[in-house]
């Protein structure tokens, strides 16, 4: 499984964990981020509209218009998908200026999974990534996890290892009943039947 870095130019506190041989995408100003922690991408891509300094000699430029459907995340995505990659881990997701761009890249999620990639957001210790049908494992941490329906429904949701379980229940997208949940087991181990499921785990504690 071939693994992505995709940088973006939202918050980003902390470092960026890039695997070996990962291809790393910055998108659009999210270059600001790979200067500050001595990261030279392959690939600078973006309308640059928010970076408008020199662009870089050392990697490759993809410009794209202003005006187009995709955001300049989406481009990054589409770009790793095509050289191969399925797994993508992207920081810089959330925050910023633009709330709706933090909205977008959880969209982006689901429109990932629908073809067949995997992709993981990462912000201040957690992480966002969706799950379809099957069966999966969540490592423990200090914090919580929540489950969220991405579609109307998620059905056949059986949750274990954590301290409110749940056997072939239904969450709902209008409802948010799986909030703050913690994981006692190694793993939590997670099955869903059908719908895309919204996993976050965060090391933060909840505000309610």
């Amino acid at each position: 499984m071939k693994t992505c870095v995709i940088i973006a130019g939202g918050d980003l506190h902390g470092c960026v964990q890039v695997p070996e041989n990962a291809l790393i995408i910055c998108a659009d100003c999210g270059y600001r981020h790979a200067q500050r922690l001595g990261i030279i991408p392959d690939v600078l891509m973006g309308d640059f509209d928010s970076f408008t300094e020199a662009l870089p000699e050392n990697c490759e430029i993809l410009r794209h218009p202003a005006e187009k459907d995709e955001t300049d995340t989406m481009l990054a995505v589409y770009c790793g998908r095509d050289r191969g990659c399925t797994e993508f881990q992207i920081y810089g997701a959330f925050g910023g200026e633009r709330i709706d761009h933090s909205i977008a890249n959880i969209q982006m999620l689901h429109h990932m999974a629908m073809q067949g990639l995997q992709g993981i957001l990462h912000d201040k210790g957690t992480t966002v990534s969706v799950q379809t049908k099957g069966t999966k494992y969540y490592p423990k941490t200090n914090g919580y996890l929540s489950l969220f329906s991405m579609t109307d429904a998620c059905v056949g949701v059986t949750v274990q290892g954590v301290k409110y379980p749940l056997e072939n229940a239904e969450l709902h997208s209008c409802f948010p009943l799986g909030v703050s949940n913690q994981i006692l087991a190694d793993f939590a181990e997670i099955s869903l039947e059908s719908g895309v499921l919204l996993v976050v785990q965060t090391n933060q504690s909840p505000i309610l």
